[in-house]
């Protein structure tokens, strides 16, 4: 009777186990040279058919690097380790915090995906989901560079064996320039029969120019009603410490984007009732009222996520009768494009939107600055007329 042939190692088995209702595939991969323990890679799946595909994955990554990755490891993990400790290249604040906004992206997409079972179409489905959501482009690509940037770290250091995020394709969504509201469509919304909380943001965001970050990390030690005067002093950032993330304020880009403006009449109207309505929540809640001191806070004191804030704009937008394809960050970019069209200087206009320079106001903005490029015809015209 011929022996049965004995397994090389890498092809690994295939099993039904009973007690959990799995069929488990296992590789062995001989024995680990700083412990000297034996090391075998055990993944499960429903049914026989998956279990031999995630065997036949695990054998082909071991032939090609050697190794197989650790499959306890997820895609949040990998992404806040890079964040955590960031390459030496990311040395700009502005930098730093682009790279961390493409972060908290993909970790609130895909962030408890095991790397090890991190597919492809994964991947494409998520940007595919950000152009969906109104996403530019280039904000596309800069996740997709990221989540590359972590997988590559984590390649490095043995965790993973192939890099999906660099085959993954952007999707095929046309480019989107942000516009902004006419007179009229923000009138629109304005009519509207708003909550106390969203009349005082929309009317903010108009009339003041604040970046959504800085409205909804707003506090009210920084907003003075009765002078008409608000104070810009922070952003609302999600934390990204360990345990259960929050959202907390966080300093400001720049230095300029320090800065105190006057609110204008209706602005005010709306923050004193808001401040009405949060002090009947405050008290109908009593202790379990979380007082974290923002102006935007939810009916229970902590502060709004930015996610719901956006889709929850959307719909606002849609109640309006202006379309629902409009973000929050857009009304910053009306104010803009009030201002210019009445006729207020760029360089006045830098210093109200925290702009380091009106140069950086106008490569932001170009699309909604007016056109300046006939004022010296306009005064020749003026002074020396034409002769018919």
């Amino acid at each position: 009777m011929t022996a049965a042939k004995r397994r090389d190692r890498g092809d690994g088995t295939l099993f039904y186990d009973q007690a959990r209702d799995r069929w488990v595939a296992a590789l062995d991969l001989g024995q680990d040279p700083e412990t000297g323990r034996r090391r075998r890679v055990k993944v499960s799946a429903p049914t026989k058919t998956e279990a031999r595909e995630r065997l036949a994955g695990l054998r082909d990554e071991y032939r090609r690097t050697g190794t197989v990755g650790r499959q306890d490891v997820t895609v949040e993990a990998i992404v806040r380790d890079l964040l955590a400790s960031p390459p030496a290249s990311w040395r700009s604040p502005n930098t730093l915090d682009a790279n961390t906004d493409h972060g908290d992206r993909i970790i609130a997409k895909i962030g408890r995906v095991r790397l090890a079972r991190l597919t492809v179409g994964q991947v494409e489905t998520m940007l595919r989901k950000m152009a969906a959501d109104g996403y530019a482009r280039r904000t596309i690509a800069g996740t997709r560079s990221i989540l590359a940037q972590a997988i590559r770290r984590a390649e490095r250091n043995g965790i993973v064996g192939r890099n999906v995020a660099l085959i993954a394709e952007l999707p095929a969504a046309p480019r989107r320039d942000a516009k902004a509201m006419t007179p009229d469509q923000v009138a629109a919304l304005l009519r509207l029969d708003l909550s106390p909380w969203w009349r005082a943001l929309i009317s903010a965001a108009v009339m003041t120019g604040l970046r959504p970050g800085e409205l909804l990390g707003l506090r009210w030690d920084d907003v003075d009603l009765k002078a008409r005067v608000v104070r810009v002093r922070q952003t609302l950032r999600q934390s990204r410490g360990q345990g259960r993330d929050g959202l907390v304020g966080a300093g400001l880009k720049t230095q300029r984007s320090r800065r105190t403006l006057r609110m204008p009449a209706p602005v005010a109207a709306a923050l004193t009732v808001l401040r009405r309505e949060q002090a009947a929540d405050r008290l109908r809640l009593g202790q379990y009222y979380a007082d974290s001191g923002l102006v935007f806070a939810d009916s229970a004191g902590l502060p709004r996520w930015p996610q719901a804030v956006r889709r929850e704009f959307r719909q606002v937008c849609k109640r309006a009768g202006i379309g629902e394809d409009w973000t929050l960050h857009e009304l910053r970019h009306t104010f803009v494009s009030q201002l210019s069209d009445a006729g207020v200087d760029i360089d006045d206009i830098a210093d109200l939107v925290g702009h380091t320079t009106s140069r950086t106001t106008a490569d932001v903005y170009r699309h909604q600055l007016a056109d300046k490029l006939g004022t010296a015809a306009t005064v020749f015209d003026g002074l020396y007329g034409t002769s018919s």
